[in-house]
């Protein structure tokens, strides 16, 4: 057996007894656990709050095996305001299914952390528009997971900054509207997972594609802060949504539920 203690986020659970509950918790050392919380169910028990979905807390933890169990616990932040709202709570049910796929286990995952923290928090607390935080989230879980898109110039003809870029969801790239349409360096003549079937692409402007670089280049506690006029705010969420659920090969049933909401 082994004891220790840590604080860790609780981004999944799921039941598995009258009162017992199987918890993802990710931390900041030790990356995903899966702990036993036995008797959290009950209205009795001390540790009911502490082991809520969104809960961060503190845990005193003993190892048997493969699982964790809870010796103790104390909250630290529940996110309450979270829990007000049914569009608040799908998309942070979005986010932890999100931060869940990527988290590794038994690795520091200090900044995959920080940011699924600073993200319900911004949720919570009404910072932005939740489609803002959203498609900022999504482009930047998926830059500190290992998918950071090269977004400094046309891969063809290294124009930096023209009037339309298009990205190229799978590879990361982007590419002028100019070079796309030119017949020997268009993108949309690879293929993508079939013969004939296009690569996927989203036209961006200059100035989605500098909020985009903004995002995945600045000090993560200021992933939020920047402006972007109204009339492009569509084009940043569809982009910045296809290119984490292509990067991640996968789609999530949290993420449909939130959508229909709108």
């Amino acid at each position: 057996m082994t004891d220790f203690k840590v604080n860790g986020l609780v981004i999944k659970e799921a039941e598995t007894g009258e009162y017992d509950k199987l918890l993802t918790i990710l931390t900041e050392k030790h990356g995903k656990l899966y702990v036993v919380g036995k008797g959290v169910k009950s209205v009795r028990s001390r540790h009911m709050a502490s082991t809520q979905l969104f809960a961060y807390s503190s845990f005193n933890l003993r190892r048997k095996g493969s699982y964790y169990y809870i010796t103790d616990s104390d909250l630290l932040e529940n996110y309450y305001d979270i829990r007000d709202d049914m569009l608040k709570l799908a998309l942070a049910s979005f986010v932890c299914d999100v931060t869940c796929e990527i988290a590794k286990e038994g690795v520091e995952e200090r900044e995959l952390l920080k940011l699924t923290l600073n993200t319900l928090f911004a949720i919570a607390k009404n910072l932005r528009p939740l489609e803002m935080i959203r498609a900022s989230f999504e482009l930047r879980v998926a830059s500190d997971a290992g998918f950071m898109p090269d977004l400094t110039s046309c891969r063809v003809c290294d124009e930096a900054n023209p009037d339309m870029m298009c990205l190229d969801i799978m590879d990361g790239t982007i590419i002028c509207d100019k070079c796309r349409k030119n017949a020997f360096s268009t993108i949309v003549k690879d293929t993508f997972y079939e013969t004939g079937t296009p690569k996927p692409i989203s036209i961006i402007s200059l100035s989605v594609l500098a909020t985009m670089r903004y995002i995945i280049s600045v000090r993560q506690e200021r992933f939020l802060a920047f402006s972007l006029g109204e009339s492009e705010h569509q084009m940043f969420f569809d982009v910045c949504e296809k290119y984490l659920l292509n990067q991640l090969e996968r789609g999530f049933y949290s993420l449909d539920f939130y959508k229909s909401l709108l």
